[in-house]
């Protein structure tokens, strides 16, 4: 079997024949096993449902559409290929682009009678904004065509001008039919002026990156005990060549190195380990390493040293293969750096719209973090950074800043994809929502920090004798939020308990007043009243926040802020019709004359916490109310030296 595993994602609009044509080469190539075929000789299987070969969801059968990413295996004379067969239709395409991050190359594929559809066009721009560097594009469906010369020749004009650029990435346009198989796996004699090659040696004429010169780069996925004292560090050596002995470098650790001590592949200590490979690594220091870390030995820094080759399709009749800039960039490892903040170009991939100012999760390299996007922007036809944004729509490319909650060992995408490939994943939802890759860090971290006060928290909550906490009061709209938090305020003030009130229309008529009532508006809004009630919170105040906050995120972000040990989430729970007909600001009767677009329950979701720390039901009398709020958040402290 051979040994390197080829990596492609397939892509194209839908009906164009692309889990077809993917069947074809699993077929051609005798890549199907005997149990999806039902006993069936390969040679007899019916060439009109042979896509059903990749349809490996019964509910896929039923709808006769690919809906999830299907990962399939074949080989070819000299290698093995990994497709992740993404879905064509539009309300996929997070998949694909899923697919598309860990990809070595794209088969894109393109119905001849139709040609360019504009759901080709956004698969095709996902890839790139991704880094895919390598393409074959099938034009298929040539038997319904005639086989005709002229219409691949004009489709093949057009791929030309799409790929027009100075940093073109290597490309190939073939004529195929799925169908019939011609010019898949073995050539045909129905398209005698094609010169060319079949769609499999053009994807065989692809080299992987090389990088047997670069520096030794270890990413760090597992930190394991010793018995006895010190630790293992367990993760990918990505590429390079390591060896018992190396000084190693980390980011995290600027200005220090540690000597590899040992060494495990295949459960066998090794002198030496030559990447890629899965491996075990001690160094000779006690330092504090975590999972998402890397280390590398910087022995290769001069660029001529540093070598990536490639090699070309060889279509006869076909001069758009162009050199790849990516390709051609040399990797530095010094280039990684220890940050959290940063630069990348996203493809948002929900149907939920995207907000700066909204927490989800980040995964890069083997880091998990939470993040924060904190400016969005469009991006021009020239690719460079446009006009600000104040949200990120569905398959929307986008130029973002991101906050991590932790720093994070990266580099930019251009210089090692491995450490410059993200994704975004929503904390509540589990679902990915974006995709994207690093351009540059923000060095205004570096030039920031906080100072060290000598009145620390805990005396300043010892001087009002009480424990800083925050109750955030959330509901819809005449739920009786502020009511509450005024029972509570009247309550605290008679047992001398210090405390503040952020109602939401206080903090809109002055700190928030430049801000409307957009879901982006709201983010900001929730933020900007979350960071005041924690420095409040600092000083040893009780905090009582009403605000609406609708989103299940925009909350934890504001507990994240306020911190976990002091954010108490109070949910006056009023069934929607109730708060209509209290109404007491007449808001309902104009949001439903249409006078209030995007109103809280009518125009806007809420989204009601699954798991509040109290819940109050609209039934429960306000003095009892208030009583369980006071008995949660009210924790006095003994005076400063006691």
């Amino acid at each position: 079997m051979p040994q390197e595993i080829f990596h492609i994602t397939s892509a194209g609009s839908v009906d164009d024949g692309k889990s077809t044509i993917l069947a074809r080469l699993l077929l051609d190539t005798g890549s199907v096993f005997e149990d999806q075929l039902g006993g069936i000789d390969p040679k007899k299987v019916d060439a009109t449902t042979i896509a059903d070969l990749l349809d490996g969801l019964d509910s896929e059968r039923e709808q006769g559409i690919t809906i999830d990413v299907a990962h399939r295996f074949f080989d070819s004379p000299t290698r093995r290929y990994h497709i992740a067969d993404s879905p064509g239709h539009e309300q996929y395409t997070r998949n694909m682009a899923t697919a598309a991050s860990h990809a070595d190359a794209l088969l894109l594929v393109i119905d001849a009678r139709v040609g360019l559809k504009p759901q080709t066009l956004t698969h095709l721009g996902i890839a790139r904004k991704l880094g895919i560097s390598r393409y074959v594009i099938a034009v298929n469906k040539m038997d319904l065509v005639d086989y005709k010369k002229r219409v691949f020749t004009d489709i093949s004009a057009q791929i030309d001008e799409l790929f027009d650029q100075e940093d073109a990435p290597l490309y190939e346009a073939i004529p195929v039919s799925g169908l019939a198989g011609d010019n898949v796996v073995r050539a045909t004699k129905r398209m005698s002026w094609w010169k060319g090659g079949t769609l499999l040696q053009a994807l065989d004429t692809f080299s992987l990156p090389r990088t047997e010169k670069t520096d030794p780069l270890f990413a760090i996925q597992y930190v394991q005990r010793v018995p006895g004292g010190g630790r293992r560090y367990l993760g990918s050596l990505l590429h390079g060549t390591l060896s018992v002995g190396d000084q190693l470098h980390s980011p995290r650790y600027a200005a220090k190195s540690f000597r590899a001590t040992e060494l495990i592949a295949h459960t066998q200590q090794q002198d030496t380990v030559k990447g890629p490979a899965e491996i075990s690594v001690a160094i000779d220091a006690e330092v504090d390493l975590e999972r998402g870390d890397v280390l590398w030995v910087p022995t290769h820094n001069d660029p001529k040293n540093t070598e990536v080759s490639r090699s070309e399709p060889a279509g006869a009749n076909h001069s758009a293969v162009k050199d790849s800039a990516i390709e051609r960039t040399a990797v530095e490892h010094t280039a990684l750096e220890h940050t959290d903040q940063f630069e990348a170009d996203l493809v948002w991939l929900d149907e939920e719209q995207g907000f700066p100012g909204r927490t989800y999760l980040l995964r890069l390299g083997h880091t998990t973090t939470k993040a924060t996007i904190t400016r969005a922007f469009d991006i021009g036809p020239d690719g460079s950074k446009a006009g600000q944004i104040d949200h990120l729509g569905a398959n929307s490319l986008s130029r973002v800043n991101i906050e991590a909650h932790n720093k994070l060992s990266l580099t930019t995408f251009q210089n090692l994809r491995e450490l410059g490939r993200l994704v975004l994943v929503d904390q509540v939802s589990g679902s990915t929502v974006a995709a994207g890759v690093v351009n540059h860090t923000l060095r205004r971290a570096d030039n920031l920090k906080e100072h060290s006060f000598s009145v620390l928290t805990g005396e300043r909550s010892a001087l009002t004798g009480y424990q800083g906490r925050v109750a955030w009061f959330t509901g819809l709209s005449g739920s009786g939020k502020s009511t509450l938090a005024n029972e509570v305020s009247v309550a605290l003030t008679r047992a001398g308990v210090p405390h503040a009130i952020l109602d939401g229309d206080g903090l809109r008529l002055g700190l928030n007043r430049d801000l409307g009532f957009s879901e982006a508006d709201r983010v900001e809004n929730i933020r900007r009243a979350a960071e005041v009630a924690a420095l409040m919170a600092d000083s040893g105040l009780v905090v009582l926040v009403s605000l609406i906050s609708p989103y299940r995120s925009d909350r934890a972000h504001a507990k994240e802020i306020v911190g976990e040990g002091r954010f108490v989430e109070v949910f006056v729970d009023t069934p929607l019709e109730i708060c209509e007909r209290r109404d007491p600001k007449g808001l309902y009767q104009k949001a439903r004359a249409g006078l209030i677009p995007n109103f809280t329950g009518i125009g806007s979701p809420y989204e009601a916490p699954t798991t509040p720390d109290i819940r109050i039901h609209h039934e429960v009398s306000p003095s009892d109310a208030s009583q369980q709020v006071i008995d949660r958040i009210v924790t006095p402290v003994g005076p400063m030296g006691s």
